[in-house]
């Protein structure tokens, strides 16, 4: 399967109240409706959780603030993406959903990027997390002196399993690196909205409850295990072009099942 990440920034005349309830009680039902035109798979919306740990995040990495949420959205592969919106009821599909997202989204602030997940572990033994649940969102864009596929390897071999080997300290329940794909695509949906440029990738860390996340830095363990994590991210990843904050997922839709 095939993801696409939608990193999106609300418009400037929206309060943060307003733009959630649209993304969440109107937009969301909007592309369920069109699920099946556009042979999506699975839809997700992650919306930021406003939290003192963002901060400290941030301020650890010196990266940029939080955005306000991310979309996901699954089809089963590349060439399905592009078939869906060649059809006349793709197109029309397509239509409708951006004529929503202009009344809520900050186009020149928000980026669009087609990805391909990387399962690292999941330690909830197919029991799911639960509502408490968090996910740690990482927006990642690559060191300047990388190119991606060196940043990608970088990211998947050597940081995937240092993260593995932390994940008891720090009270991980699943882990996962969405890997970019698809440049000339990226590029142009850059292109035609006006987005920002495309990231290199997402790494998302699921926690099963906020006390969890919180239990990370309680001992000398997990402050170790953090300090370590941040050190080798700076291997690949860099810091001023990045995010790393933390969100609630939203289910909208799960048809892969």
């Amino acid at each position: 399967m095939i993801k696409l990440v939608y990193v999106i920034v609300r418009r400037s005349d929206l309060s943060s109240e307003a733009f959630t309830d649209h993304w969440l009680t109107r937009h969301g039902p909007l592309v369920a409706s069109h699920a099946g035109a556009l042979r999506l798979r699975k839809y997700v919306q992650s919306h930021l959780f406003d939290h003192p740990s963002n901060e400290a995040m941030r301020a650890a990495r010196g990266m940029l603030p939080p955005v306000d949420g991310v979309t996901e959205v699954w089809w089963d592969s590349l060439a399905d993406f592009q078939a869906a919106y060649a059809t006349p009821e793709g197109a029309v599909a397509g239509a409708a959903l951006g004529a929503d997202e202009a009344t809520f989204i900050d186009f020149a602030r928000s980026c669009v990027f087609l990805t391909e997940e990387h399962p690292i572990f999941d330690r909830t033994g197919g029991e799911g997390l639960g509502a408490e649940a968090l996910k740690v969102t990482y927006l990642l864009a690559r060191r300047n002196d990388l190119d991606q596929p060196a940043c990608h390897a970088t990211w998947l071999k050597d940081h995937g399993p240092l993260v593995t080997g932390f994940a008891e300290a720090l009270h991980m329940a699943r882990y996962v690196q969405s890997h970019a794909i698809a440049p000339e695509l990226n590029a142009g949906f850059q292109a035609g909205r006006g987005y920002e440029p495309p990231l290199d990738g997402i790494t998302e860390v699921w926690v099963r409850s906020l006390a969890d996340l919180g239990r990370g830095g309680e001992t000398e363990a997990g402050r170790r295990a953090s300090a370590a994590l941040v050190e080798d991210e700076r291997r690949f990843v860099q810091m001023d072009r990045s995010r790393c904050f933390l969100t609630r997922e939203h289910l909208i839709f799960d048809h892969t099942g």
